[in-house]
């Protein structure tokens, strides 16, 4: 998020539901592996999000949500019908996400987010595991790199700038060359996001039974991630879409 850019309106959008299905997935692969990790995010959100009608999440999360019962064998599916007991009301962040696995892992994380909006530190004032830096993220995570151990990473800028498509790109690079695990999510058809060498886990909203508007799908891209991430990732994703196109 930054200054002009409120996610509100997007939450539970159907580029949310794919970003974080992927996201969750990758997350608990290293949480099981080790039990302690840094979670970095280069454009964080609220930690959560209210959700009203009229809302894009709608078409999104709000057209998968009659297969929860099916769902919930999926953790990403298992921790929204956690924090919704009594129906679709909230919406989690990427961050809050990745801390509620390490939670249910029993795992340490500690979360390093970034975002140039003020109004944000305030929402995450009481998230011990999480130190919110009001500054760039682009720079906040290079900055990072040589100084932390590798951990996580997701790129989510929210491309109000071209120069965004470019830094991003470069971020993911960088950082998988630091020996960091990279998801940088985006809206397909997106110029240069196609050009990119790693693994790339695409969705056509249609596909899920999800309409995204003007954009007919999202990808996340995945660097620096060993084949057996990459070979379950695809699979995990297969099942989902067998689920939610019957």
């Amino acid at each position: 998020m930054t200054n002009g850019y409120n996610h509100q309106i997007h939450a539970g959008n159907a580029g949310d539901v794919w970003k974080h299905f992927i996201l969750v997935e990758v997350a608990q692969h290293l949480f099981f592996r080790d039990r302690s990790l840094v979670y970095a995010e280069s454009h964080v959100g609220r930690p959560e999000y209210a959700l009203g009608a009229p809302g894009e999440w709608e078409k999104g999360i709000g057209r998968l949500w009659r297969h929860l019962p099916s769902l919930r064998d999926f953790l990403y599916f298992r921790i929204l019908a956690d924090l919704n007991p009594q129906g679709l009301r909230l919406y989690p962040g990427s961050s809050s996400l990745v801390l509620d696995i390490a939670k249910r892992c029993e795992a340490l994380v500690q979360a390093e987010i970034w975002d140039i909006n003020p109004d944000l530190a305030a929402s995450w004032r009481g998230y011990s595991d999480a130190k919110f830096h009001c500054a760039d993220g682009f720079s906040g995570v290079l900055s990072i790199l040589d100084r932390s151990n590798p951990g996580l990473l997701l790129i989510d800028p929210p491309y109000l700038d071209e120069k965004d498509i470019t830094l991003a790109k470069d971020l993911l690079h960088k950082a998988e060359q630091a020996g960091w695990i990279v998801l940088w999510w985006y809206m397909s058809g997106l110029e240069m996001a196609s050009q990119i060498d790693f693994a790339k886990f695409e969705l056509e909203f249609n596909e899920a039974e999800m309409d995204g508007g003007k954009w007919k799908g999202a990808a996340v891209a995945l660097a620096g991630a060993d084949e057996c991430i990459v070979e379950s990732l695809r699979s995990q994703a297969e099942r989902l879409l067998k689920i939610v196109s019957r």
